[in-house]
């Protein structure tokens, strides 16, 4: 007969069996007769007798948490008192550590020096320097834009003093205007000056010969003195290209205090070849001054062709840039090489 092994289950008998349902009836009758009523204490059990060995190896099914059941007595909450501020302890002034003072602290305070005032302490700092220049220029130019005319009154003054050979404002107003832009406060004073060129300037040295003769007939005339700065503005025609015919000014500026000479030129305005024609036209063959120019001016040709024009600003309409605006550029050029040129402790 072959070996049952051990996975096998044990075979009950049936004397086996019978005694098994005797012992199991017999502990069911102790256990209820062992049922604790409600004055008794309720006994303590026996921990059960492990499972049998063909139990054992099965898969045991998954367990379920048992809860605690709550206690019919609640627990007594705990008092809770509130927590004090933690105190310091008190430390005598002469016990308490003093920290060292460093060298960028002490640098750091404002000194007062003895004898000093407010109002010079003001007047000293950098800062308080620079505020009261930016509201000044903030209240100039709200001043100068509600009225134009004030911009001349109070950009005058300063280092800067010169004359212009023309009371013409389309000369004097652009001259002024760069100095004051270049040098912050200039004084510029228009005085009437004429060439002894012709009535019409033509060619670059025909415009520079014009422009030191104003300035020297202003000196001759007695009303500027002999060492005052001058700059003086002449107009001429010039042909740049053949048959191509432009309108320049030159600007000629003389520091005799310091010896300095400066000259510059506008920008040119294109000029149609057939006014040229009229103005060459109209001038005598016989005329003295025909060696620098021509008899009739441009403008007045240009009135004449074009009587709605007029011969004030017809750069305006023939180019779109009216002849102020292109002397203005061309005196800031003139201002910024004569501030380069004058000694350095002059300008400041």
């Amino acid at each position: 007969m072959m070996e049952e092994t051990e996975d096998q289950p044990e075979i009950v008998s049936h004397e086996e069996a019978v005694q098994a349902e005797k012992e199991a009836h017999e502990r069911m009758s102790l256990s209820r007769e062992s049922t604790p009523t409600k004055d008794q204490t309720p006994t303590v059990l026996a921990a059960p007798s492990p499972l049998p060995a063909f139990l054992s190896n099965a898969s045991s099914s998954p367990k379920t948490p048992v809860l605690p059941t709550q206690s019919s007595h609640r627990s007594p909450q705990p008092v809770v008192t509130p927590a004090l501020p933690p105190v310091s302890p008190q430390i005598a002034p002469e016990d308490r550590v003093k920290a060292p003072v460093t060298d960028q602290g002490s640098k750091a305070a404002v000194s007062v020096i003895p004898g000093q005032s407010l109002f010079g302490w003001f007047s000293g700092n950098s800062l308080v320097h620079k505020v009261v220049e930016k509201t000044k220029s903030s209240m100039e130019s709200v001043i100068t834009t509600l009225d134009p005319g004030m911009r001349e009154i109070i950009n005058s003054g300063g280092d800067i003093n010169l004359a212009v050979t023309s009371a013409k404002d389309n000369k004097v107003v652009p001259v002024r205007e760069a100095f004051q832009k270049v040098f912050g406060r200039a004084t510029v004073t228009g005085y009437a000056s004429q060439a002894t060129t012709a009535a019409q300037p033509v060619g670059f040295t025909a415009g520079l010969k014009g422009a030191e003769e104003r300035i020297s007939n202003l000196k001759k005339s007695g009303e500027i003195s002999s060492d005052l700065t001058v700059v003086s503005v002449e107009g001429f025609i010039v042909e740049i290209l053949p048959d191509r015919w432009f309108e320049m000014s030159c600007l000629l500026l003389k520091d005799p205090s310091h010896g300095i000479e400066v000259q510059t030129f506008s920008q040119p305005t294109h000029i149609p070849t057939e006014y040229v024609l009229t103005a060459q036209d109209k001038t005598p063959s016989d005329y003295p001054l025909r060696w620098s120019g021509l008899a009739v001016t441009i403008g007045e040709v240009i009135e004449t062709a074009k009587p709605h024009i007029g011969h004030a600003d017809w750069q305006m309409v023939l180019s779109g840039v009216s002849r102020q605006e292109s002397l203005k550029l061309a005196a800031h050029s003139l201002a910024s090489i004569y501030k380069q040129k004058l000694p350095t402790s002059f300008v400041s």
